[in-house]
């Protein structure tokens, strides 16, 4: 009788060992990354927002401006970090979603921001003094206030793709599964819409797994929501059917997306090839996601 070799392999358990490690590292990667930021978040709500509010320094319409939603944000980041340092990766990130408007709020107050900061640099001088001193603070490490501004929509590119990571390899039958595959935000940006008569609009659109969202910015003037975005349409991702009408070449002349809904078909435009890349497979796994 022969002696028995090595253990036959298993090609399903081994991709499951694969998806396990894959997934054991992303969701190490989130958690690290999201003690980070939740860290730099609240330097900043402690050196700037609140002591910029204790000292007068700013008005609060410029201080408002300035920040927007960035201490709403810290205390989402704080509601989010328990669940993740028990690995309770999707009923954290489930609960977390309703969150992501302020990070649309955020988006669209960005240029606002980094406008009043220029502004304030320009024509106040206790301003200027209280920011040098402020980031010269060590815990900042050498960065300044218009390189900490940007870090929500950076943390937010990042959760896009360490969540795509972890549910990509989270199996389907883990509860984990559906709470991390449901409404996520993917992608914010400007993209300009093609009527069928007419010149091209440019309008700001919102990605999220389950739709999409287009919005109109409000006039400048407006007393109350200067700098915000009007919301114009809803198109749901399970009912669309998207083609590349052109902007296959990788040329430097953008391209052409066919966004088709039931009611409706959409014809988006983008300078930038790259850009338009981005949006097609962005826009791929949402439907894909909604399908599945």
């Amino acid at each position: 009788m022969e002696s028995s070799g090595p253990a036959a392999r298993c090609p399903l358990q081994e991709q499951r060992a694969r998806w396990e490690r894959k997934r054991a590292c992303t969701a190490r990667e989130l958690l690290e990354t999201e003690r980070r930021y939740q860290e730099q978040l609240g330097l900043v709500t402690t050196y700037f927002v609140g002591i910029l509010r204790a000292k007068g320094t700013l008005r609060p319409p410029e201080r408002q401006a300035l920040f927007g939603p960035w201490e709403l944000i810290y205390g989402a980041s704080q509601e989010l970090l328990p669940y993740l340092e028990e690995g309770h990766w999707g009923q954290g990130l489930e609960g977390f979603c309703p969150h992501l408007e302020l990070y649309i709020q955020f988006a669209a107050n960005s240029e606002r921001s980094q406008t009043t900061l220029q502004e304030q640099l320009k024509k106040s001088k206790r301003f200027r003094r209280f920011l040098r001193l402020q980031e010269g603070r060590p815990e900042f490490g050498g960065l300044q206030l218009q390189d900490l501004l940007p870090l929500p929509l950076q943390r937010l590119q990042q959760y896009e793709h360490l969540v795509v990571a972890l549910a990509e390899n989270t199996s389907p039958n883990s509860p984990d599964h559906h709470q991390l595959t449901r409404r996520w935000f993917l992608r914010q940006g400007w993209l300009l819409v093609v009527p069928p008569h007419g010149e091209p609009r440019p309008r700001m659109f919102f990605l999220f797994s389950d739709v999409l969202l287009m919005a109109k910015p409000r006039p400048p003037l407006h007393l109350l929501q200067s700098g915000t975005f009007a919301c114009r349409a809803l198109y749901p991702m399970a009912q669309c059917q998207l083609h590349r009408v052109f902007g296959h070449s990788g040329g430097p002349c953008g391209g052409l997306l066919s966004l088709s809904f039931p009611q409706e078909k959409l014809l988006l435009m983008s300078t930038d090839q790259e850009e338009l890349l981005r949006w097609y497979h962005s826009l791929t796994l949402a439907i894909s996601s909604q399908k599945n």
